[in-house]
């Protein structure tokens, strides 16, 4: 597997999933405030789902779902942006060793995701996996998979 970003690509990949995590964060904001809110009270469990809930909490959301949307999938944008780049950007010292690494990390993050997709489906008939999602997390499971392959397995830093 060729790489094609130089090596200071994975400051800015690093830099995207960050600014990813933010607008998360941002977008989800009523949620968090929710959840806030409701940690003293005695609540049902499926509260989450019933429309009346900032009634109940006497809670006043910044955003509607709608407009919430655009931060949500600008962070979905952002965070497949940054996990590409700091993926397929070099090392310092680009070897053979570092490819076959690179495509062993990649077959095993895909094997984990598979996995993973088929349990929440499995568990979890309700949960909804969109396309995007499953490739963030083929993402993520791969950097954990790189990252742990890199540092801890074969001792290269």
């Amino acid at each position: 597997m060729k790489t094609y970003f130089p090596y200071y690509f994975k400051r800015i990949g690093i830099l995207f999933v960050f600014v990813a995590f933010i607008l998360s964060c941002f977008g989800n904001i009523d949620d968090f405030n929710r959840g806030w809110l409701s940690a003293g009270k005695d609540l049902p469990l499926n509260s989450i789902d019933n429309p009346d809930l900032d009634k109940i909490l006497n809670y006043n959301p910044y955003f509607t779902k709608d407009e919430a949307k655009p931060w949500l999938n600008g962070s979905l944008i952002l965070s497949l942006l940054g996990f590409t780049l700091y993926l397929f950007s070099k090392e310092k010292i680009e070897d053979e060793f570092y490819q076959q690494l690179r495509a062993k990390s990649l077959m095993q993050a895909l094997f984990i995701t598979w996995i993973f997709t088929g349990l929440v489906y499995w568990l979890i008939p309700e949960f909804d996996l969109e396309g995007f999602y499953i490739l963030q997390l083929h993402l993520i499971f791969f950097t954990m998979i790189y990252a742990y392959n890199r540092k801890v397995k074969f001792g290269t830093e």
